[in-house]
């Protein structure tokens, strides 16, 4: 059963095929003869799309006949289609319903009619037109009528608003220069431009779509640029053919048909040089906005390299000049300076004669100074020079401190080796042509003399003043006196010890012991005085004011010495007889005015004749304080009180001590008879203060120096002609020239091109004073 089903199935699936094909077979027939005709320009869809920009539409459509193949493989061409082609179009009908009649015109048709013969060799052509009343799609169909049948094909056609076209035209770049200032840069593009659609009207205002910028510090990294706006106008589109800015034109470019203009763009406020590139966008009236790249070149002046490269030249030659002239000339001259000043603190506080003979070693030190300062003599004055001096004022002063010792003890027992010795020395120091090595073994000798029998002397006379002083002030003040009492059992004693100490020849104890005794009397007497000033009661010729004055000018005196005793008894000694001094000049002052107010009161001779005595003692006073001798001041000013006392007070005694007298507070007080201060004690040697530092180089007087007129012309050339060469070959190879030359990194590299440059340009020249110094003996003595 199943074989014969399927069997059946199979038939009847085979009739129905046979079936189809015989009811299709007519029309795919037809359908075959027909689409041999085609209008030209037709879509797949078999459409024709036309568009127009005016109102007049025309235009000619093309009918085709194609060819087919034959059977046998060859191709089979129909000489014409039989009865011809009757071509008809119908109206066209707008997007709201309106139809518009078109007007067909077939080539080739006898009497004007629409019918025409056609081959596959000769083409059929229809010539179409009407009005299009306003812009829009309009849609519509032409009509093929043949013997084989009828074909359609869809006829569109589109008005389009009438709109100018824009084209730019390829513009180089801009190149613009930042100038002589530090302002910003402004630069102008000239974008040409011309109209290709041949209709006249209107652009829209351009815009400044992007800009960017490649410093030439930053390789080709581009960056957004910093500026204060953009601007723009048009050139040529008005019959004047001038420029017009956008304002004047009201935001609209005119254009006219295939006219031609160019669009200037001002940029404003570029912050340097560098290239930089931006894009403009003009927005048409129908179609794609129009874009036009465009590109500028902001350049430093090349005038701002030769600058730079004539700066770092020049400042090469400084740095040459400050190295090779000036500074080694300065630090020769400082060290010159600093020698002088340490022979005039070693000159200091010396006597007559050392004073004489260092003045000679000075007019040495001021010739070498002299030579140094000079343009070019100054050059040859080396360190040899300077060393020289050197053990010249060591020298000095080891005689001027053996020579100190020496005339410090009496003539009888001055050593006569030594006295020969120093007198050699002397005319040594004297003589300018003496040599180092003389100057050496002269030192040597001096430093090899009895030191510890010179010591043992300076060290006895400076005892016997001390003690001379001592008991004198111990037999004047008395043993019942404070002051004597100390003297006697405090200081006295103590100076014993250090004779008994030189007389064995331990002269380091004995020197020890002599600082204490110093000391010891630099405290007593510093005591004595304070004990002065802190009466209550003011002496006479004083108001409370004026001695509350006094005594706190003293006492901080006094406390400034005994501040500085720990460290210098020498320094707080002068500091102690200063204080005496102002005391005991303030006291004779006051007296005196009191005195001559006497005078005034004063009506007979023998008044008269005791207050000139007065005045006589008062005068000697001051002299002493003179002659720095505050002790016989006061001495004199002790007599000067005790006698204008008793003038006062004829009926009473004249007793008491001076310190009472001193502190004297109103009438009636007995007048003291002891010194109103204490004593200035012995003078004590101390040695020269240490030389100042040296001065900074801004005190070297020889800047700028002066030079001589050969001199001066030839090194002035030099430096014309290296800074000429660094320049010119500066400008090519650093390519200064370049369009976007310019920017930090560029402008160092100009400097450090000079710079450099002359550097080793100038390695061999010297000028004059470098070949001085290679004719001469480096280091020798200027004539």
């Amino acid at each position: 059963m199943e074989p014969a089903s399927r069997r059946s199935s199979v038939f009847r699936r085979g009739a129905r095929l046979a079936l189809c094909l015989l009811l299709t077979a007519p029309w795919m027939s037809a359908h075959a003869q027909t689409s041999r005709l085609r209008v030209a320009g037709a879509n797949a869809s078999n459409e024709v799309k036309l568009r127009t920009p005016s109102e007049d539409f025309r235009h000619v459509l093309r009918v085709d006949l194609l060819s087919t193949v034959a059977t046998d493989g060859g191709v089979s061409v129909d000489e014409e289609v039989p009865g011809g082609v009757t071509v008809l179009v119908d109206p066209l009908q707008s997007q709201d319903g309106v139809q518009v009649p078109l007007t067909a015109t077939v080539s080739g048709a006898a009497d004007g009619g629409a019918t025409a013969s056609l081959t596959a060799r000769q083409p059929l052509h229809v010539e179409v037109s009407g009005k299009l009343p306003v812009v829009g799609d309009y849609t519509g169909q032409v009509v093929l009528i043949h013997a084989g049948g009828r074909e359609t094909t869809a006829l569109t056609v589109t008005r389009v608003q009438a709109a100018p076209t824009l084209q730019f035209v390829a513009a180089s770049p801009a190149v613009a220069s930042s100038g002589w200032g530090w302002h910003s840069v402004d630069a102008t593009v000239r974008l040409p431009f011309k109209e290709t659609a041949g209709v006249a009207g209107f652009l829209s205002a351009p815009r400044l779509l992007n800009l960017q910028r490649k410093a030439p510090d930053l390789g080709t990294a581009l960056v957004q640029p910093d500026f204060e706006g953009a601007d723009f106008a048009v050139e040529g589109v008005l019959a004047d053919g001038g420029v017009q800015d956008m304002g004047s034109l009201q935001g609209r470019i005119p254009v006219g048909a295939h006219g031609s203009g160019a669009l200037v763009l001002k940029l404003r406020g570029l912050d340097g040089p560098g290239e930089y590139t931006g894009t403009v966008r003009v927005a048409v009236p129908a179609g794609v906005p129009v874009e036009q790249s465009f590109t500028v070149w902001v350049r430093s002046p090349w005038t701002w390299g030769a600058l730079l490269i004539a700066l770092g030249a020049l400042s090469s030659y400084a740095v040459r000049l400050y190295t090779q002239r000036i500074r080694p000339r300065a630090q020769r001259l400082q060290r010159a300076l600093g020698l002088r000043r340490r022979l005039q603190a070693l000159m200091s506080g010396q006597d007559k004669d050392a004073q004489e003979v260092g003045r000679a070693v000075r007019a040495q030190v001021d010739t070498l100074v002299s030579e140094i300062r000079k343009p070019v003599r100054g050059i040859r004055v080396g360190d040899a020079e300077l060393a020289a001096v050197e053990p010249r004022l060591r020298l000095y002063e080891a005689w001027c401190d053996a020579s100190k010792k020496l005339r410090a003890l009496p003539e009888a027992v001055r050593p006569p080796q030594a006295s020969k010795l120093l007198d050699e020395v002397e005319d040594a120091l004297r003589g300018p042509d003496t040599s180092t090595e003389q100057l050496d073994a002269r030192l040597k000798s001096v430093r090899e003399l009895d030191v510890v029998g010179l010591a043992s002397a300076g060290l006895k006379a400076q005892l016997e003043d001390m003690t001379r002083q001592a008991r004198a002030l111990v037999k004047q003040r008395g043993e019942d006196d404070s002051l004597g009492f100390r003297l006697t059992y405090e200081l006295l004693p103590l100076l014993d010890t250090v004779g008994d100490k030189l007389d064995r020849s331990d002269v380091g104890t004995a020197r020890h012991q002599l600082e204490l005794a110093r000391r010891s009397y630099f405290d007593i007497l510093c005591e004595e005085l304070s004990t002065a000033v802190a009466a209550v009661h003011p002496p006479r010729g004083f108001d409370a004011e004026e001695w509350r004055e006094l005594t706190t000018d003293v006492k901080e005196r006094l406390r400034q010495a005994r501040a500085l005793a720990d460290a210098s008894v020498d320094d707080a000694f002068r500091l102690y007889q200063g204080a005496h001094a102002v005391y005991v000049r303030r006291l004779v002052k006051e007296l005196r005015g009191e005195v001559e107010r006497a005078r005034e009161e004063a009506s007979t001779d023998a008044q008269l004749a005791t207050l000139d005595a007065v005045s006589a003692k008062l005068g000697e006073a001051h002299k002493a304080l003179a002659s720095e001798a505050p002790h016989e001041a006061a001495l004199r000013y002790d007599e000067a009180r005790i006698a204008f006392a008793r003038y006062q007070q004829p009926f009473r005694a004249a007793t008491g001590v001076v310190m009472e007298a001193l502190v004297d507070g109103g009438e009636g007080t007995s007048p003291p008879v002891a010194s109103p201060g204490a004593p200035t004690g012995g003078s004590l040697p101390s040695l020269p203060e240490a030389p100042a530092g040296l001065p900074a180089l801004a005190d070297f007087e020889g800047i700028p120096l002066p030079s001589p007129r050969h001199m001066w012309m030839v090194e002035l050339g030099l430096l014309l002609l290296l800074t000429g060469v660094a320049v010119a070959l500066g400008l090519q190879l650093l390519n200064v020239f370049s369009p976007t030359w310019g920017g930090f990194g560029a402008g160092m590299t100009a400097f450090l091109w000079g710079f450099g440059l002359h550097q080793v340009g100038n390695a061999t020249f010297e000028g004059l004073a470098g070949l001085l110094t290679r004719v001469e003996k480096p280091g020798a003595p200027g004539s």
